[in-house]
């Protein structure tokens, strides 16, 4: 599992952040997610995000069906995060 900072918008059109652990085995893709970049540097997403934050959609696999989630930072910084994480566990293993 790895620990990754979600964002979501609320009913209310705010935003939120929060933490989740995802299993990297599920993820079937990632891209880069561009509307919230262009809603954060517009001033909408009042997080205290820095202005140059990016955020990526992580497509997931759930057995009959698939979930989005959309996470603070950029694709290769997410695809590192879960690389890192695989190998610390195969020295350890």
């Amino acid at each position: 599992m790895i620990k990754l900072v979600q964002i979501t918008r609320t009913g209310y059109g705010q935003h939120k952040i929060s933490n989740i652990y995802l299993n990297p085995q599920h993820i079937i893709y990632m891209s880069e997610h561009e509307p919230l970049k262009q809603e954060l540097m517009e001033g909408k997403i009042n997080l205290g995000l820095d202005k140059n934050a990016t955020f990526t959609r992580i497509k997931i696999s759930e057995g009959d069906h698939l979930s989005e989630v959309v996470v603070v930072g950029d694709p290769a910084t997410i695809e590192s995060k879960i690389f890192s994480n695989h190998r610390k566990k195969v020295l350890k293993g």
